[in-house]
């Protein structure tokens, strides 16, 4: 029997530098500790750094790693004995904990508290449908008043999807794969509307305003200060304070879905200061955000579990149990990835249900993965791809450094070097392998190490075409 009712644990940190006071507080139990941790500090920083560019495969054991250092930081002394007495009521009353983590000082917040994990209990917490794992940011320095979370069925949700200047985002495939997990839930629980095409963040309010969704789900580009919109048919990164208009006096918006890179990324020295942060400022009551880059594919598969969940879950409706259902299937399919530990969940509500209902079967969400073509075993042929690989990617190298605007170089040079640096990376492990005897799994690995350069060299391909275009059209 799934467990769809948490009690809270809290946990605050605040002060000016480390170390930093902790309150925690249970079932009407409080305990005061210490964290001594922040991302300004040069270990922090570097393991940030590493999360930030590490394009997802990090690697099990180094996130596991960093995941415990954040948890022995935050839970010792009197901290440490209140969560040891939450979790045997855990045990023995068969009720979730809701971590709900409110952290004053930004150099606090922008740690990867998504990563946390417990080592005794092996508890990877973003993935855990016992142990959610959401952040607060309403009782300190926030503006406004928080909606109430909880609405009537039908929802009303808002779908968009801004034309990509970089054909790196499919729109219409994003739409059709929310629709897909959301099945027959569709007219009868969820009305879906949906904004495509070139529009700039006016077109945006208005189509709010009209609509009146319960959820807005935005895919697009993002920074840690804006998201890719359009203006005057010129791609624009539309800054975070411009987008908050947008979302100004939408009472009806109840969740709010940034399917973008870096939306909940965070400053180190202003409270707030991300895009999922400051549209909390609007008054929603939940926003979903992305902490670091993330791929397209990852992206839309959390999303489809995410909703899945929420209509067709366990617990229909509760928020937090459906980004961990989420996050733990992202887990499931690759530990070794921090995909799963991307996106972050602001919850300002005392009840993290959107609605209630009773629990009606649905289809599952299923998700395809391209396989790849079997070759002869023989390494000459692959060894000539890995060659003509080589040449191309001396020829399309140089663009990485062209001079764009500046909206088009967060969303084309810098997924282009990206790309470009993980192609140079597997060139050199295939040189490794030719080193090694032809066997089974090497010749598999070999294919699939080509696979991946050909999707990033498809990716590079489109990005050089546009900014070949721009040079073009400078001149």
């Amino acid at each position: 029997m799934a467990s769809c009712r948490f009690i809270d644990f809290d946990i605050t940190i605040h002060g000016q530098h480390a170390p930093y006071l902790v309150h925690a507080a249970y079932a009407q139990h409080t305990a005061v500790g210490h964290f001594s941790a922040d991302a300004a500090q040069p270990e922090w920083e570097a393991q940030l750094t590493t999360l930030a560019r590490g394009r997802g495969a990090i690697g099990q054991e180094i996130l596991e790693a960093i995941g415990a250092q954040l948890f022995t930081t935050l839970f010792h002394g009197a901290v440490r004995d209140l969560w040891g007495r939450a979790c045997a009521d855990l045990d023995r009353n068969q009720t979730g904990l809701c971590i709900r983590l409110l952290t004053q000082p930004p150099a606090v917040t922008a740690l990867p508290w998504e990563i946390m994990f417990d080592p005794e209990r092996k508890i990877v917490f973003a993935g855990s449908l016992q142990t959610p794992l959401v952040r607060v940011e309403n009782q300190l320095q926030y503006v406004g008043s928080v909606r109430p979370l909880t609405t009537q069925l039908p929802l009303r949700m808002l779908v968009v999807t801004p034309e990509d200047p970089t054909q790196q985002i499919d729109g219409a495939a994003e739409v059709e794969r929310l629709t897909s997990a959301l099945g027959a839930w569709i007219g009868r629980y969820v009305q879906v509307v949906v904004l495509n095409g070139r529009f700039d963040v006016v077109a945006l309010r208005q189509r709010i305003a009209q609509v009146q969704p319960d959820i807005v789900h935005l895919v697009t580009h993002g920074h840690f200060d804006g998201v890719l919109l359009w203006q005057h048919d010129t791609p624009v990164m539309t800054p975070a304070a411009a987008l908050r208009v947008a979302f100004e006096g939408a009472h009806s918006v109840k969740l709010v879905v940034l399917n973008a890179c870096a939306t909940g990324q965070g400053a180190m020295h202003r409270q707030a200061s991300s895009v999922g942060a400051q549209l909390l400022q609007t008054g929603a009551p939940a926003v979903i955000a992305m902490q670091y880059d993330i791929e397209e594919e990852i992206a839309s598969t959390f999303a489809g579990y995410f909703y899945q969940e929420l209509f067709g879950g366990e617990c229909p409706g509760v928020v937090p149990r459906a980004v961990s259902f989420a996050r733990s299937n992202l887990y499931a399919l690759n530990p070794a990835h921090v995909g799963y530990a991307t996106p972050i969940l602001w919850l300002n509500a005392a009840n993290g249900a959107i609605f209630e209902m009773e629990r009606l079967p649905m289809p599952p969400f299923s998700i395809h993965h391209p396989t790849t073509p079997a070759h002869e075993r023989d390494l000459k042929p692959l060894k000539r791809q890995r060659q003509e690989f080589e040449a191309w990617c001396a020829d399309v190298a140089p663009l990485g450094n062209a001079s764009l605007p500046v909206a088009l170089r967060v969303t084309i040079q810098r997924p282009l070097q990206d790309a470009l640096r993980e192609i140079n990376d597997l060139l050199v492990q295939l040189h490794g392998l030719e080193s090694e005897p032809a066997t089974d799994h090497i010749f598999k690995q070999y294919e699939e190490k080509l696979a991946r350069i050909l999707s990033n060299k498809n990716t590079v391909d489109r990005l050089a075409a546009v900014i070949r275009q721009q040079q073009e059209q400078s001149h």
